[in-house]
Order: structure tokens, then C-alpha cells, then sequence
């Protein structure tokens, strides 16, 4: 009787494979082996194979740092500019927008030493014409914006906590935010919630990966938990964060980097501009 293969759902994250011809070990994710090029017939690798070109263990430091590393920065900055609003040295309403420049330009030069191996590869998803799809993807998330933002409108909602912030940041010098808020800060997350989170726990289960990046992408944008007004904003953070591992998924890190930053920096030339007197 045929015996039929029984499919797996659930992965080793850490699984590696031994190349048959020249016996070196590799990734289970990858199609071939790195060293010789020999293709693996067994291979589980996913669609997304050009962009996997980080390991498990650089994928969970990417995450924590990105995660957890944010909270700990925004903790120590925020004493130290405390300090200085208190001794009259810096003025309380330019605390928030420093804070918010420091902890994405430290993060940033982090990241970028985490990464700086595998910078060629990061650099080429941005040069290869399927990037662009980026731009297709911010329209999509543009689009439920506007649908969304109207239903929660009828139910009450208003401006969030995370995007108050960054309306009064925006308002008070608009070239330093595109820099920190529009490029560096998507391209940190992009590498803490795509590349980090998002490879993976793709690793352990492909459903599992956008589940969890997305809601944990969410999540960071919600400051308030017991609050209504917070978790009527969730959706649009959600769906943006499937969205861009999607763009990430099909066309690599350049297009989710590039669907990101059009969704904030559009975003910031909005807040400026409508904020103008007329």
C-alpha cells in the first residue's frame, strides 16, 4: 500500500540541513546550499527565499533590541532630558521630539552594527524594480485607513496617544522628523518586526509569522491599554502590519521598507501642511 508523506505545520525554528553532495550544513530555509549550490530536493524553504539571508539566532537579537532595546533607551534618555527640563536647559515642549530623535538614531547605529554582515544583501532588495510594489501596498494601507478611520470616527474614536505625539513633533520642525520619524524609524522597525519577529517565527509556522508580527506591530502603537479610544486605532496598526509582511514575503525587505516610509512620511507632510494657517 502507497504510504502518503505526512505534511509538518510546526517547525524547529533552529532546524538545519546537511548538503548530500559536499556535506556542509546549512539553514533548512534555504533552496540550496550556500556553499557548493547544490539545490535540495526536500527543501521546505519558503516563497520569500532572497530575503532570508539572516539566522535564527541575529532574527531574535534584531527583535529584542528593537523590542525591549526601545524601552530601555526611552528610559534612560527620558532621565536624562528630565534633568535637563528641570534645570531650564531644554524646553519641556522640545523633550518629547528630542526623546523621539534619540532613540531612533541610537537604535538605528545599533541595528546597523547587528546587520552590517548581511548590509549587501539589505542594500540590494532596494536596487531589484520588485521594490516598488512597496508603493501598491501603502495605497492599499492608505485605502483602510480611510475606511476605517470613518467607521471609528462613528464610534467615537479620536486621535490616538502614538499619533498625537508625532502630530505635535511634526508640527514643531518637520525636516528632522521626515529624517528620524519617515526613513529611520520605519527601516529600525522594518528590521526589528520583518527581519527579526517576522523571519522568525515564520521558521516555527508561516500563519504563526503574520499573526504574531502583525499584533505585536499593533501593539507597540497602543499606549493605553484600558483605553477604548486606543483600541479603536488598533486595526489600522494590524492591517498595516500584515501589509507590510506581505510586501516583505513577496518582494523583500526593500518593498516593506519602502511601503513603510511612504506611510509616514505622507503621513507627517499631511499633519504639517493641514496645521498651516490658511
Amino acid at each position: 500500500m502507497e504510504q502518503t508523506e505526512q505534511k509538518t505545520y510546526i517547525h524547529n525554528p533552529f532546524e538545519t540541513k546537511v548538503c548530500p553532495k559536499c556535506g556542509h550544513k546549512y539553514d533548512a530555509l534555504q533552496p540550496k546550499c550556500p556553499k557548493c549550490k547544490e539545490p535540495f530536493e526536500t527543501s521546505r524553504a519558503l516563497p520569500f527565499n532572497e530575503v532570508t539571508f539572516t539566522n535564527p539566532f541575529i532574527e531574535i537579537v534584531l527583535f529584542f533590541v528593537g523590542w525591549l532595546g526601545v524601552k530601555g533607551l526611552v528610559e534612560i534618555i527620558s532621565r536624562i532630558l528630565k534633568d535637563m527640563v528641570l534645570n531650564g536647559s531644554l524646553p519641556a515642549s522640545e523633550a518629547n521630539m528630542t526623546l523621539n530623535y534619540a532613540v531612533y538614531g541610537v537604535l538605528f547605529v545599533i541595528m546597523m552594527g547587528i546587520t552590517s554582515i548581511y548590509l549587501p544583501k539589505i542594500l540590494k532588495s532596494f536596487t531589484k524594480p520588485d521594490f516598488l510594489w512597496g508603493i501598491i501596498v501603502y495605497a492599499v494601507i492608505f485605502g483602510f485607513d480611510i475606511v476605517w478611520g470613518t467607521i471609528s470616527s462613528s464610534l467615537g474614536a479620536t486621535t490616538n496617544q502614538n499619533q498625537e505625539a508625532i502630530n505635535t513633533i511634526t508640527k514643531i520642525n518637520l525636516p528632522m522628523s521626515l529624517l528620524f520619524l519617515g526613513f529611520i524609524g520605519p527601516i529600525c522597525e522594518e528590521l526589528t518586526y520583518r527581519v527579526g519577529l517576522f523571519n522568525f517565527t515564520r521558521r516555527v509556522n508561516r500563519i504563526m509569522g503574520y499573526i504574531l508580527s502583525a499584533a505585536i506591530f499593533g501593539l507597540i502603537h497602543i499606549h493605553d491599554y484600558g483605553s477604548l479610544n486606543e483600541w479603536l486605532s488598533y486595526p489600522t496598526y494590524l492591517f498595516a502590519g500584515l501589509a507590510f509582511a506581505f510586501a516583505y514575503e513577496k518582494w523583500g525587505l526593500g518593498a516593506s521598507a519602502l511601503a513603510h516610509i511612504s506611510n509616514n512620511v505622507l503621513s507627517l507632510l499631511m499633519v504639517y501642511f493641514l496645521s498651516q494657517p490658511q
